[in-house]
Formats: C-alpha cells, structure tokens, sequence
C-alpha cells in the first residue's frame, strides 16, 4: 500500500527542484488511488507524456502499488499564471484544507450509503 508521505518524498527525491507537492489518497484510506500535484521547474519546456514519465520514473516500483493516478503537473509559470494571487507556499495551508474536505467526504460516503440501504431494508 503506498502511503501519501512515500510518494511525496520518492517525488521530491528523485525530481528535485519541487515548489508545491500535494498527494491526496482518493482511494478511502487504502492508498491505491491518488490525485497528485506538482509544481516543479523541471517541467519547464517539457511535454505533457514527457512530464508524466518523470514522474512515472521518479514513482518507481511505487507506481506498481497504485490502481489509478492523476496527474496536476505545471512549472511554476504556469502554475503563478492559474493563481496569479497566490504564492505557492501560501496556497500550501488551502490545498492542506482541500483535502482535508475531500478525505471527511469519501470517508461520510459509505456511511451515507449504508444509511440510505437501511433504510430500504426498513421500508421494503
């Protein structure tokens, strides 16, 4: 099971150069399935198979472990020109907050759906 630390610090290690990196496990806490951006100069001039193939490489045999992974990868022109008020070190403690939200969410979901099935076993 890969962990959202593992895979940041593998990134950081083996890409370098990092301003922003967010792992945020989309898979309910059991870590195959992640949403990943990364704001890195090292992108810079590079296309989008290229950039997502650092990545890939970077991930290692990590990349193994995960059922799906989507990738948010800019250079930090691009990224200043999609948050132009932003500093990225500022927008840190927001995308902290984001998937905070985004974890509360998938983790009600189920209980949400058992819920609504007793529900139906109730009335049925």
């Amino acid at each position: 099971m890969a962990s959202k630390d593992i895979i940041e610090q593998r990134i950081k290690e083996n890409i370098g150069d990092i301003h922003l990196i967010r792992a945020e496990d989309v898979s309910g806490g059991c870590g195959s399935m992640f949403n990943l951006l990364i704001v890195s100069d090292k992108f810079k001039g590079l296309s989008r198979i290229s950039q997502h193939r650092l990545v890939h490489q970077a991930l290692g045999e990590i990349k193994d472990q995960l059922h799906a992974l989507s990738l948010k990868l800019y250079s930090t022109e691009q990224y200043s020109k999609l948050h132009p008020i932003a500093d990225v070190e500022a927008s840190e403690e927001e995308t902290k907050a984001q998937v905070d939200a985004n974890a509360n969410a998938a983790a009600a979901q189920p209980k949400e759906d058992e819920e609504k099935e007793d529900k139906n076993d109730i009335s049925g």
